[in-house]
């Protein structure tokens, strides 16, 4: 959305690039970014005697990399519908918070289920969840490969419908006044 209303992605839709390389390559950019910002956070974390295990660090990259990808491919296949930034801002919090806060990231899943099983079903069919895992999981070097199924699958179809989604004419908008 921001990339809209400030024109750039209109000078970019008149390269020769195909539409699916230009917002695949946006995808790669802000996972890159949030990677940036996860290993900055963990680096303020070492300074205040946090420390997850060393090798844990290392082989959590393809597994951030992957949740940043789909977060990513999300916020894109939302923008898409979105024409103006502080609309885009609403809707991004209206889906993250429900998503964050009905996943595994505060509460481990099995004590969701403990406490109420309809939560425990809301949790595991939260694709947030399984990201939280996936990442929990490689930081103590283990495989989770049911979340990293689900993370990788869901990534392409939103990847793809983002994709499919996308019009150029939206992108051409400038906005007026």
């Amino acid at each position: 959305v921001y990339d809209r209303e400030m024109g750039s992605m209109r000078v970019l839709l008149t390269s020769p690039l195909p539409r699916a390389f230009l917002l695949v390559a946006k995808l790669l950019a802000t996972a890159l970014i949030s990677l940036l910002q996860v290993y900055a956070f963990i680096a303020i974390a070492w300074v205040y005697g946090v420390q997850p295990p060393a090798w844990g660090v290392l082989a959590a990259l393809p597994a951030l990399l992957l949740v940043a990808l789909l977060l990513s491919a999300l916020g894109l296949l939302l923008s898409n519908g979105i024409r103006q930034l502080e609309n885009f801002a609403g809707v991004m919090n209206f889906v993250i918070f429900p998503m964050f806060f009905l996943s595994s990231a505060l509460y481990p899943l099995w004590k969701m289920r403990e406490s109420s099983e309809w939560l425990y079903w809301l949790c595991a069919f939260n694709p947030f969840t399984h990201a939280v895992e996936l990442v929990r999981n490689a930081l103590y070097l283990c495989l989770h490969t049911e979340a990293l199924l689900i993370c990788a699958g869901l990534t392409l179809l939103l990847t793809m419908l983002a994709v499919a989604t996308f019009n150029p004419q939206h992108a051409a908008l400038r906005k007026v006044g």
